[in-house]
């Protein structure tokens, strides 16, 4: 597989000196403000053009074209990060020509003298774009001009892109000792400047060298590492090589499945950038896989679907590998005249490759003469510099205590006034919590003072006016003997009034209230009611788990139930009244509905202080409430959610 160079992870700071952590939103929203000078927003539109290379090419593109229309009316301000950026579009869609171009326009742009950093980045660029064969020598030329650039000024991640790009040179060529002794410099050089997203792709290509030489264990190790590193960063060409590189390694383990995921996983990281050669290669393994796995109708449409992304670069891209299985598929389908036309691609491949075999050996073997000479000569330079700036940072030293001066100053005020901030927040939160409390308080103590009323009245109703009407019954009931049918009636009446008395005491005080718990009470309730009122059904449903509240809670709740229902019953000229509650996960839920006549929900105050009762009763529970009344009847649902209930 040819990997490209992935020179768009290279930080945009590097054009433009502005900070990385700047939100992309806010970068966007800068564009549209006339206010922002030209040159802010020529910065801006680089930075977003780095920050989308790695996950969106028409983006990378867009925020590119408007750098260099706006550079071109400042002067060319920072043009040669416009040209260099679009070099790197060219470059990952295939048009390698014009890629060349962008990054011969932004070379003369550039000071070599004072701007080592971009001259160095542009020629590992445009080095990448060079041929592996007629071009070779001139490639290595430019990466060493490239890598001694970046040696002279310390920079360890330009060093590590570097020595990245040069290991590919010798792995595209076929010289894996020198491949892998520089992707081991690489890494080393990528952790030590913190570059996770180059990691990633450095282990990417351990993993091809360990899968080659079949050595599965460390081909596991770098790929756990790699994946870390993809799921962190998330960088669409990142996850994209990681899981193709992780489908093969199960292919080797001939885990069928899994490898299938990871390549199609693969496919949709490239589809989400947009580069075409990268869904062109997921295509390719996936038909490998297929053809692989005995799959040659899934093979051949896979090969199909790669070629069809590019097919003026489909030879150079899919490799000879892919050939030959795409062979072997239209083989095993009786397709033989297909079968040698791709097998023929293959051979051409290959007698290609070898013809050149000693010309690329010849000129690796003189690139890594010139890089060991110039590696001593870099680190005499090294040691010069090192002197040059013991006295640089003499003279710096006293400018940096005057500026940590500043710095702490400014930041001590802006501390100052972000405490002064956070105490008056905090001082506010705590007023807010302190009326909370007191209207908690007060409607506590209003609703204790409504029961014990309640229970006040009851008991005189039960010990009082019972006790009076049953000593009339027992008096009464002496003069039976007379046979006197006006005494009988008088006993019926007063039976009657004994079981009214009894209903109101309980409808005051429910004894399933006090000794059981809501559901108890409220089915206890409904089925009193049903004797009472026989003209009317009142049924009762409880669902979900058990209702588990403070007494407090389930006390305020059947009494919500209660006025509620009563309602219900006095003016809805309901023939059927259900009551329900439920609970699922710590939310309980009340529903008291009837299929009467309705009212007006905009004129609800006029109707009395019950439903004024039940609104305090909502607001002490922290409750919710859902209010529908139409012709069809009424419905209340209220919706008491456990972990904020008060008294639990």
């Amino acid at each position: 597989m040819k990997k490209k160079v992935l020179f768009i992870l290279i930080s945009v700071s590097f054009y433009c000196g502005l900070s990385q952590s700047r939100e992309v939103d806010s970068l966007k929203l800068s564009l549209t403000n006339s206010k922002i000078h030209d040159t802010i927003k020529i910065k801006n539109c680089l930075i977003l053009a780095g920050k989308y290379g790695g996950f969106s090419l028409d983006s990378l593109k867009k925020y590119t074209l408007d750098a260099i229309d706006l550079s071109k009316k400042n002067n060319d301000y920072l043009l040669d990060g416009g040209y260099y950026f679009m070099g790197v579009y060219y470059s990952e869609i295939g048009e390698i020509n014009k890629a060349k171009e962008s990054y011969k326009k932004a070379l003369p742009l550039v000071d070599s003298i004072s701007n080592k950093k971009k001259f160095g980045q542009i020629l590992s660029a445009y080095a990448n774009l060079l041929s592996e064969t007629n071009e070779l020598d001139e490639k290595i030329a430019y990466y060493t001009r490239a890598l001694k650039i970046m040696e002279s000024i310390g920079d360890q991640s330009k060093i590590a892109f570097t020595q990245y790009n040069i290991s590919n040179v010798y792995r595209l060529t076929g010289v894996d000792t020198l491949a892998i002794d520089y992707l081991q410099r690489a890494l080393i050089s990528a952790e030590a400047s913190g570059q996770k997203s180059l990691k990633g792709h450095i282990l990417n290509n351990l993993t091809i060298f360990a899968l080659k030489n079949k050595d599965l264990e460390k081909a596991n190790t770098y790929l756990i590492e790699s994946e870390n590193i993809c799921k962190e960063t998330k960088l669409n060409l990142l996850c994209f090589h990681t899981f193709l590189q992780k489908g093969r390694y199960l292919d080797e383990l001939k885990k069928t499945l899994e490898a299938e995921n990871a390549f199609l996983t693969a496919l949709k990281n490239a589809k989400k950038r947009g580069a075409p050669q990268d869904i062109m290669l997921a295509y390719t393994y996936l038909g490998k896989h297929y053809e692989e796995a005995g799959h040659a109708k899934k093979a051949i449409q896979n090969f199909e679907k790669a070629q069809e992304q590019d097919p003026a670069n489909a030879e150079r891209i899919m490799s000879p590998f892919s050939y030959m299985s795409w062979s072997r598929a239209e083989r095993e389908l009786g397709n033989y005249k297909k079968s040698n036309e791709y097998l023929l691609k293959h051979v051409k491949i290959m007698d290609s490759l070898n013809s050149e075999k000693n010309k690329k050996s010849l000129a690796i073997a003189e690139a890594k003469y010139q890089t060991v000479k110039k590696d001593k000569e870099i680190a005499n330079q090294q040691l010069e510099l090192k002197d040059k700036a013991s006295e640089i940072q003499k003279k710096k030293t006293q400018n940096n205590y005057m500026l940590g001066t500043i710095v702490f100053l400014t930041i001590a005020s802006i501390l100052l006034v972000f405490l002064f901030k956070q105490r008056q927040k905090r001082k506010n939160q705590e007023l807010l919590t302190l009326k909370r409390e007191f209207q908690i308080k007060t409607l506590e103590s209003l609703i204790e003072g409504e029961e014990k009323e309640r229970f006040r009245i009851a008991k005189e109703l039960h010990d009082g006016v019972n006790g009076d009407l049953s000593a009339i019954k027992y008096k009464l009931s002496s003069l039976l003997e007379m046979n006197n049918k006006v005494i009988k009636e008088a006993i019926t009446m007063i039976d009657d009034s004994c079981k009214q008395v009894r209903a109101i005491s309980h409808n005051l005080v429910p004894p399933s209230l006090e000794k059981f718990d809501l559901v108890e009470a409220a089915d206890a309730y409904c089925a009193n009611l049903n004797e009472l009122n026989p003209s009317i059904e009142i049924t009762f449903q409880h669902l979900g788990d058990v209702v588990d509240m403070s007494k407090k809670a389930e006390v305020n709740s059947f009494r919500i139930i209660q006025e509620l229902v009563t309602n219900s019953l006095k003016h809805a000229d309901a023939s059927n009244i259900n009551v329900q509650i439920s609970n699922r996960n710590n939310l309980i839920q009340m529903t008291i509905e009837d299929d009467g006549k309705g009212f007006d929900k905009t004129n609800i105050e006029s109707s009395g202080i019950g439903l004024s009762n039940v609104q305090s009763r909502i607001d002490y529970l922290q409750a919710t409430v859902d209010l529908i009344s139409n012709e069809a009847g009424t419905s209340y649902t209220i919706e008491i959610n456990k972990e904020t209930l008060n008294g639990n």
